[in-house]
């Protein structure tokens, strides 16, 4: 019949069915992603949601019983849904006290956007503009040494607009704190501050740096 579907197919025989147990999206969702997690093996929500229900019926269920689920659905077509962070949390399936680094950079693409200390005030201005970011990186030599954001750019082309031709160095503040891909989130919280107001976040496994800001962390909690 298909989970969400408003029809009834003619086949069914209600003589033959005992009891329907109800599961909530929430729970479909998040057993779908257990059974790949633990199981290994690529089920979809309708799944998810058979499994869940049985869970949910374990009480009526003598200790010899033999009892059979079917997985009717492939992970394939999920990949945006269940198994994607994002839609989990925007949804509200994920425990918010379990999310880390890693739930908040995972659908970040490419490199993290940088800009060398000896480019100039009005490149920097510019390439936020381009990605539309509130602070960026510096880096010198491809090492990060500090930091720079918008009002700071402000501030320092209000005071002096020939600064633009300037080294960003000269105008850069200190460099964004750095955080292991597992730290939680209400660390990530305390982290950020008006002073700091974004996190690096490094993966040693893939040599990636990813950046977490204000914004992310409020995404994720609403």
């Amino acid at each position: 019949e298909g989970i969400g579907e408003d029809f009834l197919p003619q086949n069914v025989d209600f003589s033959v069915i005992d009891h329907f147990e109800k599961v909530t999206d929430k729970d479909a969702a998040v057993m779908t992603r257990r059974i790949v997690r633990e199981e290994a093996i690529w089920v979809g929500n309708s799944s998810g949601a058979a499994m869940q229900g049985l869970i949910q019926m374990a009480d009526r269920f003598r200790k010899d019983d033999v009892v059979v689920v079917v997985f009717v659905d492939h992970g394939i077509r999920y990949m945006g849904k269940m198994f994607n962070d994002d839609w989990m949390m925007r949804m509200g399936y994920l425990d918010k006290s379990g999310i880390t680094a890693a739930n908040l950079v995972g659908s970040q693409q490419g490199e993290i956007i940088t800009i060398e200390g000896n480019e100039t005030v009005a490149l920097a201005a510019l390439r936020m503009q381009e990605h539309n970011f509130s602070q960026m990186p510096v880096t010198d030599g491809g090492r990060i040494v500090g930091s720079i954001s918008e009002s700071r750019l402000m501030q320092a082309v209000v005071a002096d607009p020939e600064v633009r031709n300037h080294p960003v160095k000269e105008v850069m503040q200190q460099a964004f704190p750095f955080a292991d891909i597992t730290t939680p989130i209400d660390a990530l919280s305390h982290m950020i501050t008006h002073e700091n107001p974004a996190v690096l976040v490094k993966d040693f496994k893939v040599d990636k740096t990813y950046i977490i800001t204000r914004y992310d962390i409020i995404n994720a909690l609403t």
